[in-house]
């Protein structure tokens, strides 16, 4: 199993090659090996993870349930943990919570389980690929009919500038990962 996850670190590292985002390789490769760890230990669940979150964002964070917010209490840094390993407060402590993980750019986990408004998916589909399209699916490039937390994660890429997004897909189990509205990696 851990020479899948190799592997699959190996085509993430090669999809973000060319990255216009600034945030260190080493700090998404991290974080995805952090996802990809989950998806080996845990089966249908849904994940969407921002990383690069800035404190000047905070207009579009709500809290609907801020017993969810554990990391707001409890921080965790991506880079000072090992993927696959168990803490009281870790990222697998989240995957029954709606909402999204939010990763500073220091590898600080500083939320979760929030919601993220206000994007307005449809305005930031017609910046990155304008023309006619069936729905936003088409238009942001998915390979097949995703929902609202993969094009609020696609549309946080672009609108939340410098940031690297993941998501989980609960009823597939597809990854992507997101920059400046793009999809630069899907499994």
């Amino acid at each position: 199993m851990e020479c899948k996850i190799v592997n699959h670190l190996r085509e993430i590292a090669q999809d973000l090659d060319g990255s216009k985002v600034a945030l260190p390789l080493a700090m998404k490769l991290r974080a995805a090996e952090l996802v990809l760890h989950l998806m080996v230990r845990r089966k249908n669940f849904g994940l969407f993870v921002i990383l690069g979150w800035m404190r000047k964002w905070h207009r579009y964070l709500d809290r609907p349930d801020s017993e969810q917010d554990i990391f707001a209490r409890h921080r965790l840094n991506i880079m000072d943990t090992k993927p696959g390993e168990r803490r009281r407060y870790d990222v697998s402590a989240t995957v029954n919570f709606d909402g999204a993980i939010l990763i500073d750019r220091r590898g600080s986990v500083v939320h979760s389980g929030v919601l993220i408004e206000g994007l307005r998916p449809r305005l930031v589909a017609e910046q990155v690929n304008p023309g006619r399209f069936s729905d936003l699916s088409e238009q942001f490039g998915f390979e097949t009919k995703v929902h609202a937390r993969h094009l609020t994660a696609i549309a946080s890429s672009y609108v939340f500038k410098g940031t690297t997004v993941f998501t989980v897909s609960e009823e597939t189990g597809a990854f992507h990962v997101f920059e400046s509205g793009v999809i630069m990696h899907h499994h």
